[in-house]
């Protein structure tokens, strides 16, 4: 059974382009390097440029438990906490 992730970010005001370029790379070692990835994306709402959801997609429970502990999500959390703007709200689904 596949598991989804969706995480609400808000970020500081005047702070996307720069959030979108420190995001990149990181976003792209998560696909690349854990096991499981099946999708890793981030998304900026039309409607509030201050807000963004991150989607992701993992093949397993155990994939997205691996994930939470590896050396690229750390990369993310390096890459983007200094833009974070409030608390991001998970929710995960089945599927």
């Amino acid at each position: 059974m596949s598991i989804r992730l969706t995480v609400q970010l808000p970020i500081k005001e005047g702070e996307a382009e720069a959030f979108e370029a420190a995001a990149g790379p990181a976003l792209a070692q998560v696909k690349a390097e854990d096991k499981g990835c099946e999708m890793y994306d981030l998304f900026r709402s039309v409607d509030d440029p201050t807000r963004y959801v991150m989607v992701e997609s993992w093949a397993s429970e155990e994939d997205l438990e691996a994930h939470k502990t590896s050396a690229a999500m750390g990369a993310v959390g390096k890459a983007i906490g200094g833009f974070i703007a409030g608390a991001p709200v998970m929710h995960q689904y089945e599927a």
